[in-house]
């Protein structure tokens, strides 16, 4: 599962990253800036999951994450900030996040992993439906082309 990390700030980064890394998620980029995060998204390798600090600099998570909304729909979006405020938290999940995970909570990385295994069997009962809807795409084609 490729994991893109957008967190200005490098000691976090670098602890996220190397957590992640422990728990065999090894296929991990990291970002400063929302930015270059949507370029990763746009022009490159679109990863699986994007794991997003608030603070950013001269943008907001919440507005990388409308952005990459607009872009990649489904693509699943996880907002970890220090940010206390509950506002910043319901406006993260109507904006689309998968989940908003306070930095300062106990288990904060707990939570992180859980939802990271939640996503990992998602993307796996996917690609196991995949060859199952492109059959069903084809039947529909050919029922509507025999019409």
């Amino acid at each position: 599962m490729f994991i893109v990390i957008v967190e200005d700030n490098i000691l976090t980064a670098t602890v996220v990253k190397k957590r992640l890394e422990l728990n065999g998620y090894t296929d991990v980029k990291h970002f400063d800036n929302g930015m270059d995060c949507l370029l990763q998204v746009y022009e490159d390798r679109t990863p699986d999951v994007v794991i997003m600090d608030y603070h950013l600099g001269l943008v907001n998570g919440v507005e990388i994450l409308q952005k990459i909304r607009a872009y990649k729909p489904d693509l699943r979006v996880i907002l970890m900030s220090g940010q206390d405020d509950i506002n910043v938290a319901v406006q993260s999940i109507k904006k689309g996040a998968r989940e908003y995970i306070r930095k300062d909570e106990d288990l904060h990385y707990t939570k992180l992993l859980a939802v990271l295994k939640e996503i990992e069997e998602e993307i796996s009962k996917e690609k196991e439906n995949k060859p199952i809807k492109k059959i069903i795409g084809k039947v529909k084609d050919f029922l509507s082309d025999n019409d």
